[in-house]
């Protein structure tokens, strides 16, 4: 590993922090379960909505130096945001290029810091939450959400937690109009064999702590071979140690004959 060993080892144990975090906040929710049950969304994906809400602005503090605001900022027409959670995203998008955009959140414990976001940033006119996974057809068609009605789809950290990402990348297609912009920027699976190795590592806990996300999907290749793209801009971000390496860009929708 060379000269670079402590900035390695830096990178590979830092990600004991959120996930030690993600646990206590499943061991408080699972407390507070006990005192005040009911229906709603499990455990997990409550306590993995407090702790994302809180961490929030740590996260919106990195992605600045990332290429993200500027990606955000390329949304245009009628949007498909998806993944929103807590809504970080909703201050980069230019609501001068949008008509709406649709929040497409499966976690319903993001419901109220989602909708608290929108009123915040007065986003009521054009931001529309809808809580229901992207595959359920039927939620998606009653906000008029249907095949080829969207001219762009945001994905910005929610393909790595999603169950079949190939499935949901082909669906993010059909919904696309003919030449509508999938923009992404999503962590993966790193290139590096030693990173790589210790990313299968934390996978043996990370997926449980943080409502599914995995650390070594391979991205780039789940992105290009699930749907037909024509590639506008598609890189890697991260240095070859990085747990999170990123791959970023911008795919139109080829329509096929």
């Amino acid at each position: 590993m060379g000269f670079d060993l402590k900035i390695r080892l830096r990178s590979y144990f830092d990600k004991s922090q959120p996930l030690l975090g993600a646990f206590k906040y499943i061991w408080t929710t699972y407390r507070s379960n006990e005192q005040t049950p009911g229906p709603g969304p499990s455990i997990q994906r409550r306590a993995f909505a407090k702790w994302f809400t809180d961490v929030a602005p740590h996260f919106i503090a990195f992605e600045e130096t990332t290429s993200l605001p500027s990606l955000a900022a390329a949304a245009h027409g009628t949007v498909l945001e998806l993944g929103p959670g807590a809504g970080n995203q909703l201050q980069r998008y230019n609501r001068d290029q949008i008509t709406t955009i649709y929040g497409v959140e499966p976690n319903a414990a993001f419901r109220e810091p989602l909708r608290a976001k929108i009123e915040q940033l007065h986003l009521d006119a054009i931001y529309v939450p809808v809580f229901c996974d992207v595959m359920d057809t039927a939620a998606l068609e009653r906000q008029g959400i249907v095949d080829g009605s969207i001219d762009c789809v945001t994905s910005f950290g929610v393909l790595c937690s999603v169950d079949r990402p190939e499935e949901v990348v082909a669906r993010l297609w059909r919904l696309l109009r003919p030449g509508g912009e999938l923009v992404v920027w999503e962590h993966g699976a790193s290139e590096d064999w030693v990173t790589w190795g210790v990313q299968k590592v934390w996978n043996l806990l990370w997926p449980v702590a943080l409502d599914g996300c995995r650390l070594d999907r391979k991205m780039e290749e789940i992105l290009l071979t699930s749907a037909e793209w024509e590639v506008l801009d598609l890189r890697r971000e991260g240095e070859k140690w990085s747990m999170m390496p990123r791959v970023s860009g911008v795919l139109r929708k080829v329509q096929r004959d």
